[in-house]
């Protein structure tokens, strides 16, 4: 699942298009730095990176390696510039691309993040945590019908995540269509029952249909999980 905004290490086939491919141990280094960078050890990581960077400074995977580093120590600023390094030597980086967006999504320059992340699914159409995220631009951008069209396509590539159920039902109550969010809604309790975002959601939806008494249940399955949830709470205590 998706509960945050997802950061992985590149590590793909070599690209560095209109230039000879990236030598061997370029390749090598970069490899030992996602593997690092998986584990945690970020100063092992970045000290690999470098050196595959030695050998060939327009790789793309190391470029994108280097800003999810700089993402990880809180250098946000820098971590934007490595992924733009990034994507001006491989445009087709779609994990340069994704990363950025995660950038741009934080900081509320949406239009960017939407463009980068139209990007990284041009490159590849099955990039579930892109999708993720472009879904969250288009509900932050109020564009609910959009957010459920890219919540619907998250849901075809990866069925088992949790959040496209769950993004699915938000999108479709804000439009009003709350009949309609309920499968989703219990298809995400169904995934996830120890989640208490999916419970409030599902709580509410019945709460808004009339349907009290299982209402009540999925908010009491709400505060089992989280009982300091406020709105959980604040439902159940309105309840006639």
């Amino acid at each position: 699942m998706f509960r945050t905004l997802a950061l992985s290490a590149a590590l793909l086939l070599p690209a560095c298009p209109r230039r000879a491919p990236p030598g061997e141990l370029a390749v090598e280094y970069n490899t030992r730095c996602a593997a690092a960078l998986t584990a945690g050890r970020l100063d092992e990581a970045e000290a690999l990176c470098d050196h595959s960077l030695e050998f060939c400074d327009f790789y793309g995977d190391a470029q994108t390696n280097k800003g999810l580093i700089r993402k990880l120590r809180g250098d946000h600023e820098g971590a934007r510039r490595w992924f733009i390094k990034a994507l001006r030597s491989s445009p087709d980086q779609a994990q340069a691309a994704n990363n950025l967006g995660v950038l741009y999504l934080e900081a509320q320059r949406l239009a960017e993040a939407e463009a980068v992340l139209l990007q990284a699914l041009t490159t590849n159409p099955d990039y579930a945590e892109a999708r993720w995220n472009l879904a969250m631009v288009k509900l932050a951008r109020g564009r609910y019908a959009e957010a459920e069209k890219a919540y619907r396509q998250l849901v075809i590539s990866a069925p088992a995540v949790t959040d496209g159920h769950l993004g699915l039902g938000r999108a479709l109550m804000l439009q009003k269509r709350v009949e309609d969010a309920l499968p989703s809604l219990e298809q995400a309790v169904a995934l996830e029952p120890g989640r208490a975002e999916a419970w409030l959601l599902l709580g509410a939806a019945r709460l808004e249909l009339g349907r009290r008494d299982e209402a009540m249940h999925a908010l009491g399955r709400c505060l089992d999980e989280a009982p300091q949830e406020p709105e959980c709470r604040r439902l159940l205590a309105a309840m006639p």
